[in-house]
């Protein structure tokens, strides 16, 4: 995989050019003996003064501190694909654990997951080359300082022995800056989606690359500041499948018997006909829904969604060619990432037509019943595409916030 040169914060005096600093390092070391000591010690104490100590709440309940955090996992998990088993793990870590560890202890924590070469590629917030990067100094820094508390619920997560995705909503409290973007001192909601690489050594599996992408624009409209035109659409709706296959979606036990054969054909064609084509792939079943990203919306017909979501990307984008960076399927729910290409011919999401060659990122997903999708997902890098056309959706947003007045919801938005 080509990796490109990319320059990124450092987080001093603990990192440098993604490196534990070698004296800190030591200096913890030397810290977390006399700590290992001295619990020891209190608790010999606490044993010869007849206590009982109270059991640590963590799951690692020895008092050596610097041992590795360890998730409980309900045994119906065993068995899981190689890398979607990995993300398991290390998104138990990110919710029940790493707000309380220092960044050191959460560095050494992540390594159980993460390759030392893990990369980190994003939308907005800093790209990562290593695992010491995107822990210190990178993503994982700059959400964690912005946005504060916060929770995630996975609507979709599946994967096979190399590959994992997800698709998520976080609950947050928008406490401080983001992008020059004042904290609005509330609660909101966002929608975000990761696929990732995984890669095994000498019989253990680590994730080597992971892609994550939050839906900015309906955020920012959702706060009261649209950056894109208001879809025809109801815009920031996205549940989980209509179906009981478990949230997330789906249970790995639930469908490994399931046609993954059929599904990934079914999804192939829904990127070549629909997306590349007119929109005649006929794989989408009677009652589908897509949720769409902000500025697009919810389609809840197939109807609607040739009128509302594909004929406008067919008219913006003209000699249109694809490429896909992953694609994979567990049972019968499939997924790709990758890039759409075309000259921007047409006005689309409030972009001029400039005629210009461009790429839009995307990110799908599928659940495919019978040889036809029931339910849809997808979300697009609309900053990057506003960056090839030397526009800047932050800024806009910046200057939307800075305007003062909200734009009130609609009753058919969320």
């Amino acid at each position: 995989m080509d990796i490109p040169n990319v320059q990124r914060d450092i987080y001093e005096p603990l990192v440098a050019n993604g490196k534990v600093d070698a004296a800190h390092q030591t200096t913890m070391t030397r810290w977390k003996l006399h700590l290992g000591m001295f619990s020891v010690a209190f608790v010999l104490v606490g044993f010869i003064g007849g206590r009982t100590l109270p059991a640590l709440s963590s799951s690692t309940t020895s008092l050596a501190p610097w041992l590795l955090w360890t998730p409980s996992m309900n045994p119906i998990y065993a068995g899981e694909p190689a890398s979607k088993s990995v993300i398991r793990g290390f998104d138990a870590y990110l919710m029940q654990q790493a707000g309380f560890d220092t960044p050191l202890r959460k560095l050494d924590n992540v390594k159980q997951w993460l390759t030392d070469d893990f990369y980190y590629d994003t939308v907005g917030f800093p790209v990562a080359t290593s695992v010491a990067g995107w822990c210190l100094s990178g993503e994982e820094q700059h959400f964690r300082s912005t946005f504060t508390p916060t929770t995630f619920t996975q609507m979709l997560f599946f994967g096979t022995d190399t590959f994992a995705t997800t698709t998520s909503y976080g609950v947050v409290f928008w406490d401080n800056e983001l992008f020059g973007i004042p904290g609005q001192k509330e609660w909101t909601t966002f929608r975000v989606t990761d696929f990732y690489h995984g890669r095994t050594e000498a019989g253990t599996t680590k994730i080597f690359y992971n892609f994550m992408m939050i839906d900015f624009a309906d955020l920012f409209r959702r706060t009261g500041y649209p950056v894109l035109p208001l879809a025809t659409l109801p815009e920031g709706h996205f549940l989980p499948p209509s179906a009981a296959d478990g949230v997330p979606a789906p249970m790995s036990v639930l469908v490994r018997t399931r046609d993954s054969v059929s599904a990934r054909e079914a999804a192939e064609a829904i990127l070549t006909l629909d997306w590349l084509g007119d929109g005649n792939s006929q794989r989408w079943s009677e009652h589908m829904v897509f949720y769409g990203p902000g500025g697009i919306g919810m389609a809840q017909s197939y109807k609607e969604f040739l009128e509302q979501v594909l004929h406008p990307i067919h008219a913006a984008f003209a000699n249109r060619s694809l490429d896909t960076q992953m694609f994979d399927c567990e049972g019968n729910y499939c997924a790709a990432l990758g890039n759409l290409h075309g000259h921007l011919v047409s006005s689309w999401l409030g972009l001029p037509a400039t005629g210009q060659k461009v790429s839009l990122r995307f990110a799908m997903h599928w659940r495919i019943v019978e040889g036809k999708a029931a339910d849809g997902w997808a979300l697009f890098d609309i900053p990057g595409l506003y960056n090839q056309l030397g526009l800047d959706l932050f800024e806009l947003a910046r200057n939307k916030f800075a305007g003062g007045a909200k734009t009130p919801l609609r009753a058919m938005d969320a």
